[in-house]
């Protein structure tokens, strides 16, 4: 009884000792997220005195001196037009305060958000440090490499994949390492809204971390990451890129011939996004059906957007149909099968829109430019910005079938 007893107490002992490192290592990935992500980002400070003119710097082309695949990866990403002209037209309107807001995802750097500040509202930059830090012109990208990687000078990233320990004779001292960053809470700060954020019918504007963390992705260990960093790539793709796209959704298209008349059923389903498809209130996409006669619509059949609807001042939700993993959108259509003619078709097209809403709402402030008191600078790059996501959409499939091809039955 005795053995029995002080091998229950060893146990007891061990599982409450591998608790507690459990415990351990969740509170410190979250205090580092914490600190990490406490925004406006501190300024960095005075440099380390032995580092050199590009090590102190602040500016992604530097960076890439060294990092050079992963400064054209994300050169081209949304990530490094964060700071574009579709923030910038709306500072001024907004004011200081809510610019603080916007800054903290879009400009998190206390550095980059002193150019900001400046230009929009004439707050001088607090420090020349600033301006030896970032000096290239590159200081309204808005998210740049240090944006996620350097705080007070120092260095942070996921674990080389090498195996080499990055040690301090490496550039700027080398790195710490943390695997903070191959995780999905990493991501969190910018595409989840805080828990005291705005709700429209009861849910926050940006949830797709929540939506992750509901889904079997996450059960799976299958990270934001996997998708979007695919091996560490900084291109961050999504919706905006068509074959990234494709890779979220399934569809299927099926026209039968019945005895008493054709039937279609056309179906878009969530077979690859960890998430709602689309996240966010922002992007839509548009299914139809329509039977296509010489070449041109001869009728709408069915329709269907899938999309969270809300009018352009975030107040009012009119729809969301968005697919969460697993969830299949279907249309359906009856056609008299005296009305076919030869040569018809029927047409299953969807058409993505990435910037939808921003569309909608930048539309409206240049048609009422003037009410608002948008002009100069401003009124150019809200029309900058217009042009820009009126030029994001795209055909993803549009799939067509004749008589010929019809499944008897």
């Amino acid at each position: 009884m005795r053995r029995l007893i002080s091998i229950l107490l060893k146990i007891q002992k061990e599982v409450g000792v591998i608790w507690l490192l459990f415990f351990c290592l969740g509170n410190c990935e979250k205090a580092f997220l914490e600190s990490h992500w406490s925004t406006p980002i501190a300024l960095q400070g005075k440099a380390p005195s032995l580092y050199g003119e590009s090590e102190k710097s602040l500016d992604p082309e530097d960076c890439g001196t060294c990092h050079r695949e992963q400064f054209e990866k994300w050169n081209e990403s949304f990530h490094s037009k964060a700071g574009g002209s579709g923030l910038q037209w709306q500072l001024k309107r907004l004011g200081v305060e809510k610019a603080e807001d916007c800054f903290s995802c879009h400009s998190p750097l206390a550095e980059t958000q002193a150019y900001f500040k400046e230009s929009k509202f004439a707050i001088s930059k607090p420090s020349e440090e600033i301006t030896s830090y970032l000096s290239k012109g590159e200081e309204e990208r808005g998210i740049i490499c240090a944006s996620c990687h350097v705080r007070k000078h120092v260095r942070y990233g996921p674990p080389p994949r090498s195996g080499i320990d990055p040690n301090g004779s490496s550039p700027h001292g080398g790195y710490m390492i943390r695997n903070e960053f191959e995780t999905s809470e990493f991501c969190a700060h910018c595409h989840e809204s805080p828990e005291t954020g705005k709700r429209l019918n009861g849910k926050r504007l940006m949830e797709t971390f929540t939506e992750w963390k509901k889904s079997e992705y996450a059960i799976k260990g299958i990270i934001c990451q996997n998708c979007h960093m695919e091996n560490r790539s900084h291109d961050w793709k999504g919706i905006h890129d068509p074959e990234m796209t494709k890779k979220a959704i399934g569809s299927s298209f099926e026209v039968k011939l019945e005895k008493d008349g054709i039937v279609v059923l056309a179906s878009l389903k969530n077979t690859g996004a960890g998430h709602k498809f689309p996240t966010y209130s922002v992007p839509k996409l548009f299914l139809s059906v329509t039977w296509i006669r010489s070449g041109n619509v001869y009728r709408s059949l069915a329709e269907k957007t899938i999309g969270r609807v809300t009018d352009i001042d975030l107040e009012t939700e009119f729809e969301d149909t968005r697919l969460a993993p697993g969830e299949e959108a279907v249309l359906t259509a009856d056609i008299d099968r005296s009305e076919w003619k030869k040569g018809d078709k029927i047409r299953f097209q969807a058409i993505v829109e990435p910037d939808e809403f921003y569309a909608r709402m930048f539309q409206d402030n240049y048609d009422q430019r003037k009410k608002y008191q948008i002009s100069g600078p401003e009124e150019l790059q809200l029309l900058d910005a217009l042009r820009n996501v009126k030029n994001t959409r795209y055909v993803l499939f549009k799939r067509e079938k004749t008589m010929d091809q019809l499944t008897f039955h």
